[in-house]
């Protein structure tokens, strides 16, 4: 027999009580924040338009037997799928449609983060990228809680430069087979669809450019460097996939923040997109056109996380549950009750949603190129929970080199 230590995975471990209320007493204030902001916008601006109103009209055209996708149009056109979604919307007026819409796809993002991230990534709800999107009925934060909620990977076929992105940051076979379900079923409504959505795109499609031919955007490829992680992934494919340049497309980037200050950064770098896109901040000299608006969006919030991304993973956090203390050693941390602790700086950790619910984790020991995998019902139990076997693991190497 191999002495090679074999990492085994167990079913996912229960939600514990007062973990179970402690997520939903974030995901619930989370909800609540979003549902205030919509609210808001209906109460100053009830007949504001948005993208949405596009989708409710093809939406509309498609019931009445009509071709949804006029040609030569000035915005790029959803696809069928996605106007497949709005016609359960074209059943109520269009006034509530919107927030409804709105609601819903908030509610979806919130919980994908809650869930599969952490509390912590409930602060996204917060950022200019989302409150943006919220404000211009977008399903760009609809596209990131279908990369992580199994139940909703067929809507990935509703946007299909954002998803394209984010499936390659943490592809999922049940996803692809949801999509192609979805996409064969717009199919057997119109199958004419594909021509005809090809057909009405816009003649200048330049404000659709990826970030790689925009101006410094060649810096992204860098993520290249740290491919196998699904956040350099993420940052990759949205470097070299078409997109415009406001801030609703920023949602996606959300997912790379892996702790509080992270994505207090992400945040607030957003914010200051938000400002350049809307002319809300003043660029002296500088005038607020497209190259300067991307110029600034790189600055604040994409290089920063191509800085998260590239650097070594530190995962440096102040914790105290159940009698345990933590010591800070250097730049990592350490646990006193977490005999044979591993740097940070060692490990690889990759984070894949479970297809019985929760999260599927698995952390590799660089320098030795051994790995442990763990499910659990949240993000931070489920890596505690493989760091430590792998701890054991890679404990156990010299002995057993000893003894043979």
């Amino acid at each position: 027999m191999s002495d090679t230590p074999v990492a085994v995975t167990p079913k996912p471990a229960p939600i514990q009580p007062a973990a179970a209320s402690h997520w939903a007493l974030f995901l619930g204030l989370g909800l609540v924040f979003m549902l205030g902001c919509r609210v808001l916008l209906f109460v100053w601006m009830p007949e504001r338009s948005s993208d949405f109103d596009n989708l409710y009209a093809a939406a509309a055209h498609l019931l009445r037997g009509e071709n949804p996708y006029p040609i030569g149009g000035a915005r790029f056109p959803d696809p069928l799928p996605a106007v497949l979604l709005a016609v359960p919307f074209t059943f109520i007026p269009l006034t509530l449609a919107r927030p409804i819409f709105d609601v819903l796809v908030g509610a979806a993002f919130g919980y994908g983060l809650c869930r599969y991230r952490g509390s912590y990534a409930l602060l996204a709800l917060g950022s200019g990228a989302y409150l943006f999107a919220l404000a211009n009925g977008q399903s760009t934060p609809l596209m990131v809680s279908a990369s992580l909620i199994p139940a909703l990977g067929f809507l990935l076929a509703v946007r299909p430069n954002t998803s394209g992105a984010l499936w390659i940051s943490r592809p999922s076979w049940i996803a692809l087979l949801g999509v192609a379900i979805f996409v064969g079923l717009s199919l057997l409504v119109l199958p004419s669809w594909p021509r005809d959505w090809w057909m009405a795109w816009p003649v200048d499609t330049t404000p659709w450019a990826p970030p790689l031919l925009r101006p410094l955007g060649f810096l992204l490829l860098l993520a290249a460097f740290r491919w196998r992680t699904p956040e350099a992934r993420l940052l990759l494919a949205l470097a070299i996939i078409p997109q415009s340049a406001l801030p609703y497309e920023l949602v996606s980037l959300a997912l790379i923040p892996a702790g509080l200050v992270q994505m207090a950064i992400f945040v607030a770098g957003s914010w200051v997109a938000v400002g350049a896109a809307t002319d809300r901040i003043a660029l002296g000299p500088f005038s607020n056109g497209p190259d300067t608006v991307w110029l600034v969006t790189l600055c604040a919030v994409y290089l920063p996380m191509l800085w998260l991304v590239l650097r070594p993973t530190l995962h440096v956090r102040f914790m105290r549950s159940g009698g345990e203390k933590i010591q800070t050693v250097g730049r990592t941390w350490k646990d006193r009750r977490r005999p044979h602790r591993l740097p940070d700086a060692e490990l690889r950790i990759e984070v894949m949603p479970s297809d019985t619910g929760g999260v599927t984790v698995q952390v590799t020991h660089l320098p030795t190129g051994l790995f442990a995998a763990e499910s659990g019902a949240t993000r931070q139990l489920a890596v505690r929970k493989a760091q430590d076997k792998l701890a054991a693991i890679v404990a156990e190497v010299p002995r057993r080199r000893r003894t043979a």
